[in-house]
């Protein structure tokens, strides 16, 4: 027989095998089991072929009390387990079944085949729920059960929207996003960022993917564009990576040269500064943004260094002054820390300049300097208040800023030197284009006398204490404040403000009034303001009765305004019940202008100051980008047109063309980029006739742009006017009649035109040397006695030598 451990022949009486001494079948026999069922798996299993195949012999394991050896100690072998596999490769004859080894018989072999069959049901069980379990899990997870939630693909679902061009209407907008993923469960935070895509429109995800699971519970950032604008992040980096990110808002993108001193921590090439701010959007699309590249100077040519912000005001004029410039100190408001030191000047700080420029340097002041920084010192009275000055110039913001139109005003002051408030439409060309924000600190009816030239007085020897329409203003205290308006003082007819002199209201329409008929003329809350200079004595303000005591409750409930900066307060007409009354029911005074004390009581100032509120000044020395030179995106410009800009600075201003006799001149201003607007007025009083007893006027104005050309030999400059650019305004031979005056439009503006080649004669140029032509014309503007040199620039058209002299005032 064969043996079922080793395969090996043997006897067919023998008891155990003769090689490996396995027992043999008639061991298994001696258990009551037939050879050919003592382990049917050792059966052969035949395949489809006519080859039998062995079936595999089984490793020994351990063996147990069960199959101890018989009383003679014949030694037992181990039983073979199901856990690997050995299999004999000689082919077993089919008619001879191997012999298979006996198996050694527990005490109680049914409760072993019991327990046996219990784990092999339990486990196909567990087998068969954790499958079931799965599928239900990922049936349920591709549900979005659980497990979080998809993140849409919007982009895919709205392929034909145009996200990136400004003109084009947003189809997909961030709220409509934030709508979406709402309705999916999904929470979501918008978060507004710089583009050139319309305002709203979706920009995409801040935080995850489209298409990304994300957990619940967690916040989706959805990205909102909010505009063309600056981002926060842009200053101080490289000038030519921050430009090619500034295009991709859809708006031009000028870069500008701001030199810096030769000794600067600011490399050459990098992003100094902006306009807008950082961090503010682009309130003009035309304008767009301008970026200001650092250039650093070869510590030879004069120069107003951009970082020279914040050192000390003597040593940057003692520099200048050194290099032949002529040099001015003036004062401005500023924070605390830059009290006496340079904040900005004129030139702009980051301006090249040339040989001989006028040259005015502001140092900071506070709250002791008020008086000194806004009231003027005279005789008659000792001290008057009206127009503001260049000393509160510049852009306050609050200290959070998401929308520049209502959070940031800004100040700036034009050829007149009247301060007005910038608008989005402003061209800054013209106070024609912002009358209505021309802004001042005395209104004519303050004091019931508008006649009385101490309507805008207080104090000095001619006015006793507390007299003067300014006595009871906060200008008159010694607190560091005071408070200014647009239009005040004087009564509306209709949507339009006029003084009534000679004039009436009625229904509404201004009337030509003999009986001082005012009856449709109403007094209307106005725009006002408060300023507080840095270390303004707050606390005596709000002590004063000047604020509204509800607006002072409220004002407790928040953060105090930081007094070390200079900021503004804006009042806010809708916290008012009445914002306008009938001119009758006022005693010929704006009842609109707060004070102190029992002055105006019923319009005590709201709303009280709060960090929240408060508009704090900016002290960014902006520098005067029309006047800077156009450069590369690593500062570098031609040497040409930093000449250029260098004569446009000089020549910028405001010029007078008349005899000195009569009643006519003609106005040219002219613009830092060499553009002007030019106003010619020649009156006639004996002009008059039916229905206009007060006599003529004839009238011409227009705008234009001037090139600018060569400097001659005698140190004169040549320009030409850009005839492309040239427009007089109005239809020629127009006529109307305003106010009892008949205006008429005529052709050409005296002085001006024929605008063809002009020379300009610098700021120091000897007189001698102009023709007796051009002198016979400035004596009337000028008068005696002539100087030897010129006080300011001097614009002569070529075509008949006609003079334009620089206005002093």
């Amino acid at each position: 027989m064969f043996c079922g451990q080793c395969g090996q022949k043997n006897a067919d009486d023998a008891q155990f095998c003769g090689s490996c001494g396995s027992p043999l079948h008639r061991a298994a026999e001696a258990q009551g089991q037939p050879a050919s069922s003592a382990n049917p798996s050792a059966n052969p299993v035949v395949d489809s072929g006519a080859n039998p195949v062995p079936s595999p012999a089984l490793p020994p394991r351990p063996a147990t009390s069960a199959s101890s050896a018989s009383a003679d100690s014949t030694p037992t072998t181990t039983i073979p387990t199901p856990t690997s596999v050995l299999s004999p490769t000689a082919a077993i004859p089919a008619t001879s079944a191997p012999p298979t080894p006996a198996m050694p018989v527990s005490d109680t072999p049914e409760s072993t085949v019991a327990h046996r069959s219990k784990a092999t049901i339990a486990a196909i069980v567990a087998v068969a729920l954790i499958i079931v379990a799965g599928a239900a899990a990922g049936l349920t997870y591709h549900a979005e059960l659980w497990g979080g939630k998809t993140l849409p693909d919007i982009a895919a679902e709205h392929p034909t929207a145009t996200k990136k061009s400004e003109k084009a209407k947003a189809t997909i907008t961030a709220d409509s996003v934030v709508v979406k993923l709402k309705a999916s469960g999904i929470t979501a935070v918008k978060r507004p960022e710089f583009s050139g895509a319309a305002k709203g429109a979706f920009l995409g995800y801040g935080n995850a993917k489209a298409g990304q699971r994300v957990r619940s519970g967690s916040s989706v950032v959805v990205r909102e564009s909010a505009g063309p604008g600056v981002p926060s992040n842009v200053e101080h980096a490289k000038a030519s990576t921050a430009i090619t990110m500034l295009k991709t808002m859809g708006v031009p993108v000028h870069a500008k040269q701001v030199a810096v001193s030769s000794s600067s921590k600011l490399a050459s090439g990098t992003v100094i500064a902006t306009y807008p701010l950082a961090g503010q959007a682009v309130t003009d699309a035309t304008t767009g943004i301008y970026v200001g590249v650092a250039a650093k100077t070869d510590g030879k040519t004069p120069a107003i260094p951009y970082d020279a912000i914040g050192t000390d005001i003597a040593s940057v004029k003692d520099i200048l002054a050194k290099a032949g410039e002529n040099v001015t100190t003036k004062p401005h408001f500023s924070s605390k820390k830059n009290i006496g030191k340079l904040v900005s000047s004129s030139p702009a700080p980051g301006t090249v300049l040339s040989s001989g420029e006028n040259v005015t340097l502001y140092y900071g002041v506070g709250a002791d300097k008020v008086q000194d920084a806004t009231i003027e010192q005279g005789n008659a009275p000792d001290y008057y208040a009206s127009e503001l000055n260049d000393a509160v110039t510049g852009t306050y913001c609050k200290s959070t800023v998401t929308d520049v139109a209502k959070d940031c005003i800004t100040l700036a002051q034009d050829e007149n030197g009247s301060v007005y408030r910038v608008t989005a439409k402003d061209t800054g060309t013209s106070s024609d284009e912002y009358s209505n924000d021309i802004l001042t600190m005395c209104f004519p009816f303050a004091d019931g006398n508008a006649g009385d030239i101490g309507t805008c007085s207080y104090g000095g020897s001619q006015l006793p204490a507390g007299e003067g329409g300014m006595a009871k203003r906060l200008i008159a205290k010694q607190w560091g404040a005071f408070d200014f308006g647009a239009l005040g003082g004087s009564p509306s007819c209709g949507t339009a403000r006029f003084a009534p002199y000679g004039k009436g209201c009625n229904a509404s329409k201004q009337v030509v009034q003999d009986s001082q008929d005012m009856s449709g003329a109403t007094f209307d809350m106005h725009d006002f303001y408060v300023f507080f200079a840095s270390g303004a004595n707050l606390d005596a303000i709000e002590k004063s009765g000047y604020f509204d005591d509800s607006a002072l409750a409220a004002a407790k409930k928040g953060s105090k305004p930081d007094t070390s900066r200079p900021f503004i307060l804006a009042r806010d007409a809708s916290q008012y019940d009445t914002t306008s009354v009938p001119y009758s029911k006022a005693p010929e005074q704006d009842p609109f202008v707060p004070g102190v004390g029992e002055f105006s009581a019923s319009v005590k100032f709201k709303p009280a100051p709060t960090d929240a509120n408060a508009y704090y000044l900016v002290e960014s020395g902006q520098p005067d980008w029309q006047s800077l030179p156009d450069c590369d995106a690593n500062g570098n410009v031609s040497k040409a047109a930093a000449q250029e800009q260098g004569f446009w600075r000089q020549v910028q201003g405001k010029y007078i063309f008349s005899s000195g006799a009569g009643g006519w001149s003609t106005t040219l201003t002219v613009n830092a980029d060499g553009s002007f607007t030019a106003d010619h007025q020649d009156f006639a009083f004996g002009g008059t006739g039916d229905g206009y007893p007060k006599g003529s006027e004839f009238v011409a104005s227009g705008t234009g742009k001037f090139n600018y050309s060569k400097r001659n030999d005698d140190g004169s400059f040549s320009m030409t006017c850009d005839q492309k650019a040239f427009h007089q305004n109005g239809t020629i031979g127009d006529v109307t009649i305003k106010d009892g005056v008949r205006v008429e439009t005529v052709d050409g503006i005296y002085g001006l035109t024929p605008c063809g080649t002009f020379t300009v004669y610098p700021t120091g140029y000897a007189t001698s040397a102009l023709s007796d032509d051009v002198k016979s014309w400035m004596y009337g503007v000028i008068g005696n006695p002539f100087p030897s040199t010129l006080a300011g620039p001097l614009i002569v058209n070529d075509s008949g030598q006609l003079p334009f002299v620089y206005d002093q005032n």
